[in-house]
């Protein structure tokens, strides 16, 4: 039943409305390459497909075809002459069997006269190649025939990861392997492990073996599963980098050996989520044999040049109440607890180098004395990511990549590691300012200011300067009524800002679908040449350091093996697109196109599990009937998860943000993005510019069936506890959908409704626009 269902999903997210994505201008591809060049007609490869590979290149060429994902497309592949073969493969020359940074990843590929040439620096390039091959095989109109075409490709940044958290929950071998894949399948190459934490030890270890006896619940990776992941990965063109976290996120490590720790005393495992007091002893010398002992079996495991020591979230509480401690610092002239972190982290780094060995680590670590080779990884926001690299050091970008987060896609494809150069923007007129509040459910209120301005190309901008966060220039201000709307991408999610200029508003602030309490106060007037300089300031940022990339993360607070893989996929791929292609690739309507056909190819051909995990979440449901799992996915498509970190923080306030709380939810695998209501929004567009009946038509029909869906099963809604708001107040959207009035009110539940609520708006404003 499974795969029954699993196919129809995908037929009813593609092609249940009257409309659909447009075929893409080129070829359907993800990551895009970055030279695509269209030839006359086609080529049909054969199902047992001839190859042809120079014989000093058999033995590191033929292993890595035969494992690949182009290779499950055939029904055999054989290796023949030149002149019998169809697929000619040729590297330049053969490399380190273990992929490493900066490794060439370029390749060429030509389709034409019934032949396939790949050629590549190295058979890490020929894997990119033979990725896209895939792609386009999967693409294709007709069984095994694509059109003829010249791809000449290379990736913008050398650094293209995710972090993979195997700690919060205990992720499979399964869960690696099959991540791997599709990690390979979009051409990332860094998997970054993260192996320690509060919550866990998953690192077997022969030096301190009471660390995964007694800190991991018998939950942990065996050396001989570590060296099988470090080979499967490189045989992908992936490196594996392990994330052992110090001197913070240590609970794991101070309950096994509690004589390293810096006060607190743990009698069993945390279990909660969050920051908490547990460090390891800078002022110890046991501590510094315990860090030597464990990078040395680190080495021995992980070949890759690159450990990551974490380095994040101190809680300084202990470090401060230990008499000890303070008086080492004294002796060491250790001014606080940053310099003595600062010094803890240099100590590590010659222990690091002692194997061969170069430190990242995360915002926090960055100081002036560590070593020049220190990659800094910020989690932090852009402003963290400019701090880095005006201090010299080389940066990585996770921030506005926590696919944790339920967020739109089109968030993370707008997020460059670095942004695209823009033109100067210099204000003419002051248009007025506003202080405001942000209050979110858990953790301090967001802080700043507005300023709405005129530049000198008489548009209107506005800078927005956030506390602890830096300052953000857009063009996105729309004046709507008496009030003013600004949209602005920050850590939160995408950010949109409803205010008044000339008196106090307390319209709420979206963070993507989701809505939080917000308060705007007319603040003082900005002299014009305070603002140009807040504008210079913000525009002119030295960037003495390099930007390798960045990294998506996937901490699993909220991860378990049962949706690990609908938080993932299919939005890595548009990560992976804005890691690998051209800076000036940003249209996201091609982007979404693309990534509906993603979602296809990495269910069907990859066999990943993003589709079939939701589906047997509904199967769980009492008394779930083929017609009623079809009413349940239509209205799937219609409510999304709160966006950001909502729904971590209502489990905090519920009492359930730990470790044993039941993710049993159907909001815990509800799919991040409707794909459909995106789809709907595009058509929405089409018809405001066209004001075409036809299309209009077409929209109006989506809303009706959407609603015949939804009345004529109210037993089968109304039966799901959680949906059971959400029902009833779509139904409520749907039937006044005709009504060109203000828009309905936003509720939340165990799914926002946020997005079809406006997309019906979108509707009735553009039949506005068209009637007048």
């Amino acid at each position: 039943m499974h795969k029954i269902i699993h196919f129809m999903m995908g037929a009813m997210l593609l092609s249940s409305s009257c409309y659909a994505f447009s075929a893409p201008a080129t070829e359907a591809l993800m990551p895009m390459p970055k030279e695509v060049q269209s030839l006359a007609g086609s080529t049909t490869f054969e199902a047992t497909l001839k190859v042809f590979i120079p014989k000093t290149q058999h033995a590191i060429v033929l292993p890595l075809l035969n494992s690949s994902l182009f290779a499950t497309q055939f029904q055999h592949l054989q290796v023949t002459p030149r002149a019998a073969a169809q697929l000619h493969i040729n590297i330049t020359q053969t490399v380190s069997e273990l992929p490493y940074l900066n490794m060439d990843e370029s390749y060429t590929l030509t389709i034409a006269d019934n032949k396939i040439d790949l050629t590549s620096a190295n058979q890490y390039g020929m894997l990119r190649g033979l990725a896209t091959l895939s792609q386009l095989l999967f693409s294709a109109k007709q069984p095994l025939q694509v059109n003829n075409l010249i791809i000449t490709d290379e990736p913008t940044y050398p650094w293209r990861g995710l972090l993979f958290d195997g700690v919060r929950h205990f992720l499979p071998i399964a869960d690696v392997k099959r991540t791997l894949r599709g990690l390979a399948s979009a051409k990332f190459n860094v998997f970054h492990w993260h192996l320690t934490d509060d919550q866990g030890w998953r690192i077997e270890l022969n030096s301190y073996p009471k660390l995964h006896q007694q800190a991991s619940d018998g939950l942990y990776y065996t050396q001989a599963q570590i060296k099988e992941v470090v080979s499967y990965a490189a045989k992908l063109g992936i490196r594996v980098v392990p994330e052992f976290d110090v001197p913070g996120h240590a609970s794991a490590i101070i309950l096994a050996y509690p004589e390293l720790g810096s006060g607190t005393q743990l009698t069993q495992m945390e279990r909660r989520w969050g920051v908490f007091k547990p460090l390891l002893d800078p002022s110890n010398p046991e501590v510094y044999k315990f860090v030597d002992a464990v990078v040395a079996e680190l080495a021995g495991l992980f070949p890759d040049p690159y450990l990551h020591i974490g380095g994040d979230e101190i809680d300084d509480t202990d470090w401060q109440a230990n008499s000890h401690i303070q008086a080492y610092m004294h002796k060491q002239k250790l001014a606080d607890s940053h310099a003595l972190h600062a010094y803890f982290n240099q100590r590590v780094a010659k222990i690091l180098a002692k194997y061969n060995k170069k430190m990242i680590g995360w915002d926090e670590v960055l100081h002036p004395n560590l070593p020049n080779n220190t990659l800094v990884q910020s989690w932090r926001g852009h402003h963290s990511l400019a701090a880095i690299t005006e201090a010299g050091f080389d940066g990585l970008l996770s921030s506005g990549f926590y696919i944790d987060q339920p967020q739109w896609t089109s968030y993370h494809y707008r997020n460059h590691p670095l942004p695209p150069a823009k033109p100067a923007v210099t204000a003419k007129t002051v248009i007025g300012h506003v202080d405001f509040t942000l209050t979110r459910i858990k953790g301090s209120a967001v802080t700043g200011d507005i300023t709405v301005f005129a530049s000198d190309q008489s548009r209107m901008q506005a800078i927005v300067n956030i506390a602890g966060k830096g300052a953000f220039i857009t063009d996105k201000v729309t004046k709507i009524a008496n009030n003013y709307q600004v949209l602005i991408d920050t850590w939160l999610g995408p950010t949109q800002l409803t205010f008044s200029l000339t008196q106090a508003s307390k319209d709420p602030a979206f963070v993507g679908n989701t809505p939080y309490v917000f308060r705007a106060n007319v603040g003082g007037e900005i002299p014009l040449v305070q603002l140009n300089q807040q504008l210079k300031h913000q525009q002119q940022r030295a960037k003495l350091g390099n930007v390798l990339g960045g990294e998506a993360t996937i901490w699993a607070e909220l991860i378990t093996s049962d949706n690990l893989d609908t938080r993932i996929w299919p939005r890595l791929y548009a990560i992976g697109e804005r890691f690998w292609s051209p800076t000036s690739l940003t249209d996201e309507r091609s982007m979404y196109t693309r990534l509906a056909l993603m979602d296809q190819y990495a269910d069907e051909q990859l066999g990943l599990l993003h589709q079939q995990q939701f589906i047997q979440r509904l199967e769980q449901l009492p008394e779930v009937s083929s017609s009623a799992l079809n009413a349940l996915l239509t209205f799937s498509q219609l409510i999304e998860p709160a966006h950001y970190y909502t729904l971590h923080h209502l489990a905090f306030l519920s009492d359930d943000y730990h470790q044993l709380a039941p993710l049993d939810k159907l909001v815990d695998v509800l799919p991040v993005e409707s794909l459909t209501l995106k789809q709907f929004d595009y058509a929405v567009d089409d018809y405001q510019q066209q004001c075409d009946r036809q299309q209009l038509t077409a929209l109006q029909s989506q809303l009706v069936m959407w609603q015949q869906v939804l009345t004529n099963n109210p037993q089968v809604f109304l039966a799901v506890n959680e949906w059971q708001a959400s029902y009833l107040a779509i139904v409520d959207a749907l039937q006044n959908k005709d009504a060109l009035s203000e828009s309905q009110v936003i509720e939340i539940n165990h799914g926002t409704i946020a997005q079809v609520i406006a997309s019906i708006n979108r509707l009735k404003q553009a039949r506005l626009s068209c009637s007048n």
